[in-house]
């Protein structure tokens, strides 16, 4: 497909403008019998002189377009012999960039869109009273990094050093390009998204799981006409680098696009766990220390190909592969100590890990426009892949204070583990909107999604009085897993002079399927009844730029698919597992909030918020005794659980101020009281507090062409159950210049976590201990990138004949 595509982009080199271009299309018709009208005279001329900028003559099905154009005001003039004049104003707008005239019929009266603004440049943060977009190619920080990186520098997301992300102190649901995707953020490079959107209280449309609204990564799509792309390398002091490109290739009704990028990192981590053990009769103290290398090497494909079949029915295919293979490997030191913290005995040993997957993402979409502005039709298939394999090798030696290694059946350990597995992920889905009239539209649209999951680890234990390595069943496990939710909404929107309103339905269905298949067999079979989740939007707009809106909506959180297995995961004196018998959280959460715009140099929005949650997910911490491979070992357990209520309730206020022209700031601060009921669980078991969460990012044009980025942040304490986490901070600064005419060689130097101050700390407080854990990961980063970015190359280069060009064909490539 690619050697004919290429083959048949020959024939003609279209123009490329300069700057941010747009897309005009529409029809033809006669006023009376709706007949297309074809070779009809449409000309594009400029507002401003009412010089031609461009023009054609109508297909034979009236269809025509404009598919490249500078952004701007024009004046369309359609002329054809027997036929009155017609004349329509556009404006075509950074926000409003691909306008569907519709069906122009010769005879009908003139009818001009409503004029809107060009903006010539996007802000690195816009605000709106439903949404906030933060736009990536305007951060400097995370080039050359992964989606983690970019979160970590949006406003009103927090990311720990594991890669958990929240909102507002939630869970969120994170989609890429609109849907669920089996790749982790660690798998998906920064270089490739072009936006996040922050949705935190979202409407009917979209899925009603996540408690604290939708993240969703959009990623890059390059259509612009002709030959064009980019390609990039970079250098980290973490050892290792990245490399990528992509090619954007378009020609009429035709668009293909290829990327392809590669990352490893090397780097340290190390943890300290401090437990005191409250016994019936003395007290005990374990100190544990993990010192380790992790590396992390990840190949990123991705080919996509666009058949725009006419002015409103376009197909798109895409085909993306993801290779990555993961290494952590750590030396383990123990020391057990007495009631006087005297040390009694010690021991050393080694927990390594290592992974590798392969994933493979398809993507089918059609979408079809009406003659009306903004009717329109969608439809998308998903189908994901992922196989993966897992290795573990795990061993400790105790040891007196001589130094001498104590031998019984009790205290060598070793073992080590071998596991693979499967995901498939299948998602579809139509949209349907369809415009009323001008100030009302009505939205409809189904969904079903289905994941399935197969994992298999055998775990071998060395037997102490034989030295043979048997199978643990305790630590092995070989089970199936999976969930199909099936959805359908409807909402209609509408405004009355400056009041608006929206209110929509959603159901979801829902159906659970797990088996256990190892020797420990059990199995379990949930089937959610439909659940409905209304949605209800007011907005009511002022004089003098803002606006005032309260919102409704019911979320869910379901459990993921490792909630519910209940193999367990065990390292040292510490152990995790799943828990078949948890349900999904429900959320009522309820917003208000107020935008203000002054003179379009400083936005400011206040949002007061409360979430009540039932049967909320939260884990739990106990003590109990574990046999491992024959030894019993006692440990404290932790696994999911449900409480009975989480109540939130706070503030958040974004601030976007233009301090002068070149230098503007985005400022975020967040406050909540948060309280967690967990009595079902144990008698008076409650917790709660005052968090609060702040970030700065400033960005300042520091004039030939270079700018500089600073962004910081602050997370105070949280809340858990049976305890809380220590705060955490951490800075960026990064610097960016642009090189030649058109500023198409930029390089850019970024340090992260200026004060190597990212970590993780946690207190955890049970009946019969209490426990301190410290985790740390390299997270001071210096990256230095280089990206280049060429096009209008002739397409004649793909024209030869016997090796050479035809004759007269000069060799023409412009970068």
């Amino acid at each position: 497909m690619l050697v004919s595509f290429l083959t048949a982009v020959h024939a003609q080199e279209p123009a490329q403008k300069s700057g941010e271009n747009g897309s005009l299309y529409g029809k033809l018709v006669d006023a009376t019998t709706n007949a297309p009208i074809e070779y009809a005279s449409v000309a594009l001329l400029r507002a401003a002189d009412s010089s031609v900028a461009t023009g054609m003559l109508s297909k034979p099905n009236g269809d025509f377009n404009f598919p490249e154009i500078p952004l701007g005001k024009y004046i369309m003039k359609v002329n054809f012999i027997g036929y009155e004049t017609v004349y329509k104003t556009i404006s075509l707008t950074a926000k409003n960039n691909s306008i569907d005239i519709g069906n122009i019929k010769l005879a009908a009266n003139v009818r001009s869109l409503a004029a809107v603004e060009v903006v010539s440049e996007k802000p690195a943060f816009q605000m709106a009273i439903d949404k906030r977009v933060f736009n990536v190619d305007k951060n400097i920080s995370s080039v050359g990094g992964t989606a983690t990186d970019v979160l970590k520098q949006v406003p009103s997301v927090n990311v720990d050093i594991d890669g958990n992300v929240s909102v507002r102190n939630g869970s969120p649901t994170i989609f890429v390009d609109g849907r669920p995707t089996t790749l982790t953020l660690d798998q998906i490079p920064a270089d490739a998204i072009a936006t996040v959107e922050v949705v935190t209280n979202p409407s009917a449309k979209y899925d009603a799981e996540g408690v604290s609204g939708i993240l969703n990564i959009v990623l890059k799509k390059n259509r612009r006409a002709g030959i064009n792309g980019q390609i990039n390398g970079g250098l980290s002091t973490l050892g290792g680098g990245n490399i990528g490109t992509d090619l954007n290739i378009r020609k009429e009704k035709f668009n293909l696009s290829l990327s392809y990028n590669l990352r490893s990192r090397q780097g340290s981590s190390r943890s300290h766990l401090f437990r005191k053990n409250i016994g019936a009769d003395t007290t005990t103290y374990l100190d544990q220390f993990n010192d380790g290398e992790n590396g992390r090497r990840f190949q990123n494909g991705r080919i996509g190909f666009d058949w725009f079949m006419d002015n409103r029915n376009t197909f798109t295919i895409a085909q993306g592969i993801t290779a990555g293979d993961f290494k952590d490997n750590s030396d383990l030191k123990l020391y057990d100590k007495d009631i006087n913290r005297d040390e009694v005995r010690y021991g050393t040993g080694v927990d390594n890990q290592n992974h590798n997957f392969r994933n493979y993402s398809t993507q089918v979409g059609y979408k079809h426009t009406f003659a009306k502005q903004g009717h329109e039709l969608t439809a998308d298939f998903n189908y994901n892949y992922a196989r993966s394999k897992d290795n573990s090798d795990y061993s400790l030696q105790y040891y007196n204070l001589g130094h001498q290694p104590i031998d019984s059946p009790n205290i060598p350990q070793s073992r080590y583990g071998r596991g693979s597995g499967n995901t498939t992920y299948i998602t579809g889905q139509i949209d349907y909107v369809n415009p009323l009239t001008e100030n009302s539209k009505i939205e409809a649209g189904l969904r079903t999604t289905t994941r399935k999951f197969n994992n298999e680890l055998n775990t071998k234990g060395q037997d102490y009085t034989t030295g043979q390595y048997v199978l643990d069943s305790s630590l092995s496990n070989n089970y199936r897993y999976s969930e199909t939710v099936n959805a359908a909404y409807v909402s209609y929107s509408g405004t009355s002079g400056n009041f608006g309103y929206q209110g929509g339905l959603r159901a979801e269905q829902s159906f659970y399927d797990g088996e256990m298949r190892s020797q420990n067999k059990n199995s379990y079979k949930i089937d959610y009844p439909i659940s409905l989740f209304p949605s209800i939007f007011l907005s009511q707009k002022f004089k003098g730029d803002h606006e005032l809106q309260l919102n409704y909506s019911r979320r869910i959180r379901r459990p993921w698919f490792r909630d519910l297995l209940p193999n367990l995961d065990y390292t040292a004196q510490s152990a995790s597992r799943g828990n078949p018998a948890l349900r999904p959280e429900f959320t009522n959460s309820f917003e208000l909030s107020y935008l203000k715009d002054f003179n379009r140099k400083h936005n400011v929005l206040v949002s007061v918020y409360f979430r009540n949650t039932e049967k909320a997910i939260t884990d739990f911490y106990t003590d109990t005794t574990l046999t491992i491979n024959g030894q019993t070992q006692k440990v404290v357990l932790s696994y999911p659980v449900n409480a009975n209520t989480r109540n939130a309730y706070g503030a958040e206020f974004t601030v976007r101020n233009q301090i002068i022209k070149g230098w503007d700031i985005t400022s975020n601060l967040n406050l909540a009281q948060q309280k967690i009921n967990a009595s079902n669980l144990q008698n008076n078991l409650t917790n709660q507090g005052f968090i609060w969460f702040g970030k700065v990012n400033s960005n300042t044009k520091l004039g030939w062409n270079t700018s500089l980025q600073v962004t910081g942040n602050y997370e105070s304490k949280q809340i858990l159950p049976q305890g809380e986490r220590a705060a955490q901070y951490s800075a960026d600064i990064a610097l960016r210049k642009e090189f030649l005419k058109k500023r198409n060689l930029v390089v850019s130097l970024a340090l992260n976590d200026i004060f190597n101050t990212d970590r993780n700390l946690s207190y955890t407080n049970t009946a019969f201990s209490e426990q301190e854990r410290y985790r740390k990961r390299a997270t001071r980063e210096l990256r230095l990138n280089v990206s280049y970015r060429f096009g209008k190359m002739d397409t004649q280069l793909f024209k030869r004949k016997g090796g050479k060009k035809e004759e007269g064909q000069e060799n023409k490539e412009e970068f």
